[in-house]
């Protein structure tokens, strides 16, 4: 894992302290006169379009969620950059284990607060280098990629193959244009909530690497991630779902486990790592059975 700069750590007059995450892009805490801050390094390959997460982490800033909030300019680098965050109070309300059937709803109410919040701040915007569900699913270079995988790996390339074929005919056959679309977060997991020990409110909001334009229930994938009715269930009481938007829920999931897969290189070297993928497309939900008419 890389480590920060030190001519950030200079120029900000920061002294690093332990990563906060495991991924290439790496987080990190810091200090500088005292103060907690958060330093991270936003590289070209995972935060395509950095600036775009940082305007739409401010935009919700300013209807009142509490996100990363800048403390310096971001210093441009080759292939990305660099930015320093105040360090947002409180934390998760799971470092791990189980996620509880009332912890699952009340982040599905949390949800759907959000995304009223996210189709105020205007943004319509599409963030360079993703698109929609639809045209994950539909782009060819994604069936390529699948059917080259599929040599190695016969069973598992063979079920991500139906699967985006039976996702791809869906969505031409069932136009979702005039569904609620906004800029979403991406990942409204429990690791991404940070909440106030003594009286529970919501103190941060953080990792904005998978926002985009799109529908709003593809924020679905890894907030109720296939299996978590409950998410389900609490975002209907805010915000009613209607009865395309049911039937969406899991072509859009389906469609979220593909994105940047069709970018994976396909030679040389080993084939790339889809066992999430694979593992994601038996999360069964009894709830959406039952709504879509697939449990009767």
């Amino acid at each position: 894992m890389r480590e920060v700069d030190p001519e950030v750590l200079a120029r900000w007059r920061l002294t690093a302290g332990p990563a906060l995450g495991h991924r290439e892009s790496g987080t990190w805490a810091a200090t500088r006169d005292g103060t907690s801050m958060v330093v991270k390094y936003l590289d070209d390959a995972t935060f395509p379009d950095w600036p775009y997460t940082l305007r739409v982490a401010d935009a919700l800033r300013a209807q009142g969620w509490p996100t990363p909030e800048p403390v310096e300019e971001p210093i441009v680098v080759p292939h990305g950059a660099w930015a320093l965050f105040h360090r947002l109070p409180g934390r998760s309300v799971r470092q791990g284990g189980a996620d509880p059937p009332a912890d699952q709803r009340a982040r599905g109410r949390l949800l759907a607060e959000l995304h009223a919040s996210a189709t105020a701040t205007g943004i319509t915007a599409q963030r360079r280098g993703f698109t929609g569900p639809a045209e994950v699913v539909a782009d060819p270079a994604l069936d390529h990629r699948l059917r080259v995988y599929e040599r190695t790996h016969p069973a598992e390339g063979a079920a991500l193959r139906k699967c985006r074929e039976s996702t791809a005919a869906w969505f031409a056959d069932h136009p979702v244009d005039t569904l609620p679309h906004s800029v979403i977060h991406g990942d409204f997991a429990p690791w991404n909530l940070l909440f106030d020990a003594t009286d529970g409110r919501l103190t941060g909001l953080v990792d904005f690497e998978g926002t985009h334009f799109t529908l709003q229930v593809a924020d679905f994938a890894l907030s109720w991630r296939g299996y978590q009715d409950e998410v389900l269930r609490g975002y209907d009481e805010v915000r009613p779902l209607s009865d395309l938007e049911w039937h969406a829920i899991r072509p859009a999931f389906h469609a979220w486990l593909f994105i940047g897969v069709a970018q994976t290189p396909a030679v040389p070297g080993p084939p790339p790592d889809l066992a999430w993928q694979v593992a994601h497309l038996s999360k069964h939900s009894a709830l959406l059975d039952r709504k879509t008419g697939l449990g009767r």
